[in-house]
């Protein structure tokens, strides 16, 4: 194995459920604003783009799987977080802030949070959740182990496979 790192980072990836490659997603995001916040305090203006850059094309991921027929105001409501997410990079950028940066991470943690619960939630709370789950603005809750990551989001989630028959990648590779 020549690379460790990667070939864990693989597994994980595999043996996630699908809300937990959400939390990947939403942990690789916090992560390259970070480091885009800390390239800026230390004037690296090549690092600053290529973790800005590489939070953006999270940002889109994320957006990009999203299903507005299954997720209805949750789907809207994270559609609505990740176009703010994106014009607050593009302003960060631009006025070189690692302040605009610092806030927008506090919002992506409460939002990752929420889905960190959802995906941990004990058998029973999770199903009783997803019942009652009918438009409120929060995570779906599914049961624990219902699913594998190959087979999908929950069928409620706002990342459920679209009914279109689209094809959506969790491709972590950019």
């Amino acid at each position: 194995m020549k690379n460790p790192a990667l070939a864990y980072r693989q597994f994980s990836v595999q043996g996630s459920t699908p809300l937990g490659l959400v939390v990947m997603l939403y942990d690789g995001a916090i992560a390259a604003l970070q480091r885009a916040a800390g390239a800026i305090e230390i004037r690296d203006i090549p690092g600053k783009c290529t973790h800005l850059n590489r939070a953006q094309a999270i940002i889109l991921q994320l957006e990009g799987t999203l299903n507005f027929e299954v997720g209805g105001e949750v789907a809207q409501t994270l559609k609505a977080l990740y176009v703010y997410a994106r014009g607050q990079m593009l302003k960060a950028n631009i006025e070189n802030s690692p302040e605009i940066l610092r806030s927008l991470i506090e919002k992506l943690r409460t939002v990752r949070e929420a889905w960190y619960e959802a995906d941990h939630r004990p058998a029973a709370a999770a199903t009783q959740a997803a019942e009652g789950f009918a438009g409120e603005a929060r995570p779906p809750a599914p049961r624990r182990n219902q699913y594998l990551p190959s087979e999908g989001a929950p069928e409620n989630s706002p990342y459920a496979p679209s009914t279109e028959g689209e094809s959506r990648s969790w491709d972590l590779s950019a």
